[in-house]
Parts: C-alpha cells; structure tokens; sequence
C-alpha cells in the first residue's frame, strides 16, 4: 500500500492537495493512506515509524527546501514532488527530486508530479521533470 505524505504549512492547501491527489489516484484505481502534516518536526518523527512512499512537499523558502534536503537524506528512494515560492529548480535537480514547481498549488501540476513518479516506479527508473 502507498502513504503518501503531504506537508505544507497551510492547512487548506493541505485539504486541497490531498483531495488533489485523491482524485488522481481514485481514477487510477490505487487507494493510499494520505496524511497531511504541517508541522516538519511531527512529520520527520512520523516518517521513523512510517516511511511515506511519496511525500508532496509545500512549504514556503527555504523551509521547502530544508524540508527537502533533510528528506532525501533520510530516504533516498521516497518520491518528491515538491511545490515552492522559490525558484529551487537547480536543487531539486541536485536531490534528484522527481517533480518540482512553482507556487500556486493546482490540480494539473500535483497530476503531473504524480504520473511522473508513478511511471518511474514502474520503469524502475527516474526521469525528473520540473514545470515553470
């Protein structure tokens, strides 16, 4: 079973994003465990328990991409979708992020990142992708 992880700072933006990732995963027929965090220290004690399977991350500057480095670390094969105010794209290519973009959250983007990761985890193989 997939967990998928959502952590953003904004707690409507995290209902959003998981009825986002919901929807996409409903009409691929795959039903994960969704949790939504906002607070990364909850978040990295929760993930010693349970390592999440992709984690969509939205949190603003440098928080993001503290968040993201720390992540990768931690769990080099955990999937990343990573959402910014800031222009991260060259460090998301550094960490090997599968899907990074750029503030607002929509619906499209989450779609993409997860298409894209899914399809990694297929083919076994990552192809990271960034949209502007």
């Amino acid at each position: 079973m997939y967990c998928i992880a959502i952590l953003t700072d904004q707690e409507q933006e995290g209902q959003k994003s998981a009825e986002y990732i919901r929807n996409y995963c409903t009409e691929k027929h795959v039903f994960p465990l969704i949790e939504i965090y906002q607070k990364q220290e909850q978040f990295f004690a929760q993930t010693l328990k349970t390592v999440p399977t992709v984690v969509f991350l939205a949190l603003p500057g440098v928080s993001g991409l503290n968040a993201a480095e720390h992540l990768r670390s931690l769990y080099p094969k955990c999937g990343i979708i990573w959402c910014s105010d800031l222009d991260f794209s060259l460090h998301a290519f550094r960490l090997r992020i599968e899907y990074f973009f750029m503030k607002p959250v929509e619906e499209q983007k989450i779609k993409e990142g997860l298409s894209i990761w899914f399809e990694c985890k297929k083919g076994g193989g990552y192809e990271r992708k960034e949209s502007n």
